[in-house]
């Protein structure tokens, strides 16, 4: 993770003191898991951006890391990607909240460098619940690549 990162999107989204909120560590979690399954598999690459962004700047423990992420298999398996969408837009408080997990989801699903149109599907879907502009979600992702 560059030093350019840590700085910028983590800081202006205030995610070390947001991800202290299990709501919000929920719906992070959440979203940077469907953005990576979005195109039918998460990659190793994906999985360890995930892990790694929030045990470095989240300070959260690896096996509430993988609870979160083994519910969320389970959910997705079992029902697809609406409920969980669903259930993100429940967590959120507003369209601030909803931009801050979805940063990570993306920050995610750019981290094996293909971001595919599945991903940047659900990542729109997942705005669009939370209350951010599908432009908006483009704007983060040049953000991001900046």
């Amino acid at each position: 993770m560059s030093t350019y990162e840590k700085r910028a999107w983590w800081t202006r989204h205030g995610m070390t003191q947001r991800l202290t909120s299990e709501s919000f560590r929920e719906a992070a979690v959440t979203c940077g898991y469907l953005v990576a399954a979005a195109d039918g598999s998460v990659s190793e690459t994906e999985y360890d951006a995930l892990l790694d962004r929030l045990e470095l700047l989240g300070g959260l423990d690896r096996d509430t890391i993988d609870q979160l992420l083994t519910d969320g298999g389970h959910t997705l398996d079992e029902a697809g990607f609406e409920p969980l969408i669903a259930r993100v837009a429940e967590l959120i408080g507003d369209p601030s909240e909803a931009e801050a997990a979805l940063m990570l989801g993306l920050a995610v699903g750019l981290a094996d460098d293909d971001f595919s149109e599945p991903e940047r599907e659900i990542a729109t879907q997942l705005a669009t619940a939370g209350g951010v502009s599908a432009e908006r979600v483009e704007a983060m992702l040049a953000d991001l690549r900046d």
